[in-house]
């Protein structure tokens, strides 16, 4: 496995902020979930040609979707409701990974590894959904901390 060292760089940022439910695993939720966002920032005026990002470790119930927005917004009510706003989001990484065919399980256990070969542990992942030539493909910017 190779991780490399990148940068995440997101400007007016959205979020939407989700509670699994029982039973529900993250990626079998995830398409209606990008859905639901998309339509509710459609509905709201805002429409956004940048990708998808999730944010949650993999035995999380909760995991936080973004987004970056041409314009930054003014979320009226918004504490309440599971969205926020944020000017700009970055995140540096050693332990970036492609992850090409989403038919086959990530392999967290592998990346887990190799951030803690490295004296640190995994604070949160970071997942970019990206639709290249019509095949999903996920970038993963993990966070790490020193340990």
């Amino acid at each position: 496995m190779k991780l490399k060292r990148r940068t995440l760089s997101l400007n007016n940022v959205v979020s939407y902020r989700i509670d699994l439910r029982e039973g529900d695993r993250l990626f079998e939720v995830i398409d209606e979930t990008v859905d639901y966002f998309r339509q509710v920032l459609v509905h709201n005026g805002y429409y956004t040609t940048a990708p998808m990002v999730f944010r949650g470790l993999p035995d999380s119930r909760e995991f936080t979707m973004l987004t970056a927005l041409g314009n930054p917004v003014n979320l009226i009510g918004g504490n309440d409701t599971g969205f926020e706003f944020h000017q700009h989001l970055e995140v540096e990484t050693d332990f970036f990974y492609r992850h090409c065919d989403i038919e086959e399980p990530v392999p967290y256990a592998e990346i887990q590894s190799a951030v803690v070969e490295a004296g640190s542990r995994v604070r949160n992942i970071h997942h970019v959904i990206l639709d290249v030539h019509g095949e999903t493909m996920l970038d993963l910017y993990v966070e790490a901390e020193k340990s």
